[in-house]
């Protein structure tokens, strides 16, 4: 990630750089937002994840290698968290098509030829519901109050 590439409330992830070799635009929730404006700035780099300011982060399997001994939680890929995400929009009622859009991927056949509408609320709902989603695993509102003793 790029911060050049985030304009606004959006992350736009240029063709060349993106697997279906199309612009994909990314509708950041509040959450990300909040999230991304707490990452620190290395130098002048222009990558907003990056461990010298001269390149992004790499790295990953050490990382998560670092972090599956230090939670105690193996057996699981870094793909997973997509899983997650895209169950937890399920969770949440977004509608499939919504879903599979906000994560990138591109709906085929008949309806890619017909259907040119961008879809941008609609992923941008997609992120909030996943953002919502995580809020409520990360910080459960207990609703249990405990009757006094001897009542």
């Amino acid at each position: 990630m790029r911060r050049s590439e985030v304009v606004g409330d959006n992350w736009i992830i240029p063709a060349q750089r993106y697997k279906t070799n199309l612009e994909l635009v990314i509708p950041l929730s509040a959450a990300g937002r909040a999230v991304l404006a707490r990452v620190p700035r290395i130098g002048n780099s222009d990558f907003v994840f990056t461990t010298d300011g001269k390149t992004p982060i790499s790295g990953f399997s050490k990382f998560k290698r670092a972090f599956d001994q230090a939670c105690g939680v193996t057996g699981w890929t870094l793909h997973d968290l997509r899983r997650t995400a895209r169950s937890l929009m399920s969770r949440g009622g977004v509608p499939s098509d919504h879903a599979e859009r906000a994560l990138g991927h591109v709906i085929g056949g008949i309806r890619a030829t017909y259907d040119r509408h961008a879809f941008y609320a609609e992923k941008k709902h997609a992120f909030a519901v996943l953002a919502d989603q995580l809020e409520h695993i990360l910080h459960p509102h207990d609703n249990v109050i405990p009757l006094e003793a001897g009542r």
